[in-house]
């Protein structure tokens, strides 16, 4: 398996944990527990590189999948305290589909979606048996022939666009793409999606309307999950204790909050603590 069920999450999110330099912001599956297989089940989250989206997207993967025991991960973390956080870990199917990810020797959009399209019905194949039999030319025929749901979390979507090899013509395809896997599909729990510039830049027609996007601008439900803010770089600064916070502030607090408060680069924080000097990360 490549992108179902998948261990590769669990072991990333570790890595994060157990660095020197860790925020947790697990509370941040609360939030999206609420809206699984609700009509708000269609999120995506656009930030500055390097302010925590893949973390959280794997924390989100290696949560949720049915694949894997993820509760020496999360049990000691502060979901862990939330009323239904039994409820929901490794209770769903989870494709997790890193847009980032370019195949070896990639030499244009067609090799580049064929791969992403052939390794989901490897896995569909692998996990339902009875999907071999027959030959498919339509992703969403396939999965709801396997009479089950899932959750998609697609990270970085918009990645391929800065790719040399794209024309116009395959950003609308690719746009086409995500519709027909996703839009009004019975299989979709939820379609976490994450990306640099909102999906409106992209789209000139109502592909993917059915997502709420939430950027610096008007997210004032998930923003306290993506970036640092002021307290917990304060704690950082005196857990660590390499950098001074007033030094951190001075470089690094050139961002805010959807309610004025200060919000820190996570890659620059942690950067400058680990090497113990402010410097332009």
């Amino acid at each position: 398996m490549y992108y179902l069920n998948t261990n590769a999450q669990s072991l990333l999110f570790e890595k994060v944990i157990h660095g020197r330099v860790f925020v947790d912001k697990s509370l941040l599956i609360e939030k999206i527990s609420d809206v699984i297989g609700t009509g708000d089940s269609f999120i995506c989250i656009t930030r500055p590189r390097r302010f925590g989206k893949t973390i959280n997207a794997n924390m989100l993967g290696a949560y949720y999948t049915k694949g894997y025991d993820s509760h020496p991960i999360f049990d000691n973390l502060a979901v862990s305290g939330t009323e239904r956080y039994e409820n929901h870990i490794n209770q769903y199917n989870v494709i997790h589909i890193d847009f980032s990810q370019l195949p070896d020797f990639c030499d244009g959009y067609d090799n580049y979606i064929c791969n992403i399209t052939d390794t989901l019905k490897d896995d569909l194949q692998e996990a339902y048996p009875h999907l071999g039999g027959r030959e498919y030319r339509s992703l969403s025929h396939m999965f709801q022939d396997t009479q089950d749901s899932f959750i998609f979390i697609l990270d970085e979507w918009d990645s391929v666009f800065y790719e040399s090899f794209m024309t116009v013509s395959h950003k609308n395809r690719f746009m086409k793409f995500l519709r027909g896997l996703l839009k009004d599909e019975p299989y979709v729990e939820l379609a976490y999606m994450t990306g640099v510039l909102p999906i409106a830049k992209y789209s000139s027609g109502s592909e993917l309307n059915m997502f709420h996007e939430f950027d610096f601008v008007n997210d004032n439900v998930y923003d306290a999950y993506f970036g640092f803010d002021e307290k917990e770089v304060r704690d950082l600064c005196l857990k660590i204790n390499t950098v001074s916070y007033q030094e951190m502030k001075h470089w690094y607090d050139g961002y805010y909050t959807s309610t004025g408060d200060r919000l820190f680069n996570p890659r620059s924080v942690s950067n400058a603590l680990t090497r113990g000097v402010c410097l332009n990360y």
